[in-house]
């Protein structure tokens, strides 16, 4: 340019520029997401199509953080060289945060659990474009309730104090406890947390009586205050907290070939996280190095879950017609209802309006997800041995089953009401036995009575074996013939003491 006249520099600078800036606004533009209004997005050099997922510091997200090679998008990883797309993972720990990235199209995708859900979709709310379209785990034993000494069954809870994040899953699992023992939300004290760290952090300081949390920190609660225990987890309460994923339904419609890649790829990352330990292993590298966790965080964590696998997926969005256990909807109606009679939602949407099954039909239909995608199986128990009919009990639900005199047939009715007032939470905790007690009035001879007593007990375990085809060695039968009234001094006929008793025992 040494020959050329000084203005003619001047404009060919402002024209080279002019090129190299907009050429590096069009790429920078290209690569930002664009989920706001649903369209495909592409990376940075057009190759792959990027999407980003919001999640938070949990192992349940250890598949998709395995599949991807760690956070940041990466063209060596599984997910990009097997699937085709490139996944960009934020942590998104502030859970106000995350939902505002997501509402502006900053996040495409993020966590929830259907249960929460609810709080968050109220039919006037700013939530309402939000379809959950798949199921990442099962919590089995990464959320517990740990309490005091002074508290040995669920019973003891009713008026304590107890630490819990209102409206999120730790509360949903306190509300369901207190169900097994006819305990209403309003008759224990709740204190306000914003998460559970916070919850295990006020039980350590002997500010609470409980507190709600998860792992690891409940172990430590456990090891910090002396004589406090686990009393329910998510062991027992197996089928009431469960991750998925939530975005925009025009996202999902204009974008279901890529997210159809990106769920079967975390899919099949899952059935490798219950299968292989050294998976496992090998994802807790890329875990520890992106949450700054060590590994044992997310080896230990991966213990207690059950990642979603296709036919768990079939089963949770109804999809599969002989599947009679607990599904999305239960979930997140039950939830709906107790979350807006606490004034913690209003007119929440029907959960067929928030539900997606587009990506999931399709990947049935195609039947090519990798790995074993099989269903979960049926839990099963070993037989109950004497000591588990003393075994001190989580809790007890007391359900009144009225039989005819010296009889003890199940009447259309007593089904009725073991249906409504007990297979649901038996549904739900899952991982506890079953301990039935029969009971008589004081009338008539002891013996007599112990053995209709049994008998009594024993038909509703028939009942519920053969309608539900729940394990029978899961059931521990007692007869406890007049025991209970003549523990209150009540002789005579008295219905209030022909009843079953419903106990929920650790196993």
């Amino acid at each position: 340019m040494g020959n050329l006249r000084p203005w003619v520099k001047i404009f060919l600078t402002i024209v080279v520029v002019a090129l190299v800036g907009g050429a590096i606004l069009y790429l920078r533009d290209n690569s930002k997401s664009e989920a706001g209004d649903g369209s495909s997005k592409k990376s940075l050099f057009g190759k792959y199509p990027t999407y980003t997922i919001g999640v938070n510091t949990y192992a349940g997200f250890t598949p998709i953080i395995w599949l991807n090679g760690g956070l940041k998008p990466n063209e060596e990883s599984i997910i990009t060289k097997e699937y085709g797309v490139l996944l960009n993972i934020i942590i998104q720990d502030d859970f106000i945060a995350g939902r505002n990235a997501l509402k502006k199209g900053e996040i495409d995708m993020i966590y929830c659990t259907a249960d929460a859900l609810a709080t968050e979709m109220s039919e006037s709310g700013d939530m309402t474009e939000m379809r959950h379209f798949m199921l990442l785990n099962w919590s089995r034993g990464a959320d517990a309730i740990v309490v005091n000494k002074h508290i040995v069954s669920v019973a003891d809870l009713k008026g304590k104090s107890i630490a819990v994040a209102e409206g999120t899953a730790a509360h949903t699992l306190l509300i369901n406890t207190l169900e097994t023992n006819e305990i209403k939300p309003n008759e224990i004290e709740i204190v306000r947390v914003e998460n559970g760290t916070e919850a295990a952090q006020m039980f350590k300081a002997k500010q609470v009586d409980a507190c709600v949390t998860w792992s690891p920190d409940d172990i430590d609660c456990v090891q910090s205050v002396q004589g406090s225990k686990i009393l329910v987890s998510t062991k027992q309460a197996s089928h009431i907290i469960c991750d998925g994923l939530i975005a925009k339904e025009s996202f999902l419609d204009k974008n279901q070939e890529d997210v159809s890649k990106i769920v079967s790829a975390i899919l099949y990352a899952n059935s490798k996280m219950n299968d292989d330990p050294n998976a496992v292993k090998e994802a807790a590298k890329y875990f520890a190095k992106g949450f700054g966790t060590d590994e044992a965080f997310c080896e230990d964590g991966v213990k207690n879950i059950r990642f979603a696998t296709l036919g768990d997926e079939l089963n949770f969005y109804g999809l599969e017609s002989n599947y009679s256990g607990v599904k999305g909807d239960d979930i997140y109606s039950k939830m709906s209802r107790i979350y807006e009679s606490l004034n913690l939602t209003k007119k929440p949407l029907a959960w067929r309006r928030i539900s997606y099954l587009g990506i999931i039909e399709k990947l049935e239909k195609e039947k090519s997800v990798k790995g074993n995608q099989s269903a979960e199986v049926q839990e099963t128990f070993s037989a109950p041995t004497e000591e588990d009919k003393t075994q001190v009990a989580i809790s007890n639900k007391r359900v009144t089953i009225n039989f005819g005199v010296n009889q003890a047939e199940l009447s259309n009715n007593a089904k009725m009401t073991i249906d409504k007032e007990f297979v649901g939470i038996a549904k739900q905790f899952s991982g506890a036995r079953i301990r039935v007690e029969g009971n008589t009035d004081n009338t008539g001879v002891y013996k007599n009575n112990v053995s209709l007593s049994q008998k009594r007990a024993q038909a509703v375990v028939d009942y519920l074996i053969s309608e539900y085809g729940f394990d029978s060695n899961r059931f521990i039968v007692v007869g406890n013939g007049p025991k209970h009234a003549v523990e209150s001094g009540i002789a005579g006929s008295n219905e209030q003491y022909r009843t079953t008793d419903f106990q929920l025992v650790a196993e």
